[in-house]
């Protein structure tokens, strides 16, 4: 009877460690990004392509931009890396026209699977806005949350990544910059990228 209460108090314990070892165990989950829907992936993304509309929210004013994304997507990791670069063009503040523009480049984007089509997304960035004479200053896009989605969830034909409300730093530049600025975003791939392992 005691060696029966002994094993039952193993397997509680066993139970239990698995609770708390399990979710780690799955964050980090091998990231692919895929050309098709298969597990494991066997038609890996080797070129991202993304366009994507942002718009920028400060104390001191508001604009958005239409953007494009380019890079080369890494090999299978966790997180999955692409490494390229951001171009913004129709930059637009109370129909006054801005400059935004990445600096120190390239940029990194990083997936990390985290279920069914689905991905928490990290990125950084240095850009560099100009809006008339007197807003001229530099954000830092670190540890920037997205949420990643494949076709297979999203409305959009091929996938997307959206930004909500995320902190960009002030880096450099004048006293009428703000200390932060928070950035909305819809990023969309050019072809279907599926989010496997």
């Amino acid at each position: 009877m005691k060696t029966v209460k002994t094993l039952g108090s193993f397997a509680v314990i066993a139970i239990l460690a698995m609770a708390f070892i399990g979710p780690s165990l799955a964050a980090a989950e091998n990231t692919a990004l895929c050309e098709v829907d298969e597990n494991p992936c066997k038609s890996p993304v080797s070129k991202a392509h993304y366009t994507g509309h942002i718009e920028v929210l400060t104390s001191v004013m508001n604009y958005d931009c239409d953007a494009l994304f380019s890079g080369e997507v890494f090999e299978l990791g966790a997180p999955q890396e692409i490494e390229g670069n951001f171009t913004y063009t129709n930059c637009t503040v109370s129909g006054a026209s801005c400059t935004r523009t990445e600096e120190n480049g390239p940029s990194v984007l990083k997936f990390l699977k985290e279920g069914h089509e689905s991905a928490k997304g990290t990125g950084e960035s240095l850009v560099h806005v100009v809006c008339g004479s007197s807003i001229d200053c530099s954000y830092t896009l670190a540890g920037e949350i997205a949420s990643v989605i494949g076709p297979l969830l999203s409305k959009e034909n091929n996938g997307e990544i959206k930004f909500v409300s995320q902190t960009m730093v002030h880096e450099a530049g004048g006293f009428l910059c703000p200390k932060t600025a928070l950035l909305d975003g819809v990023f969309v791939p050019l072809s279907e990228t599926y989010i496997s392992s």
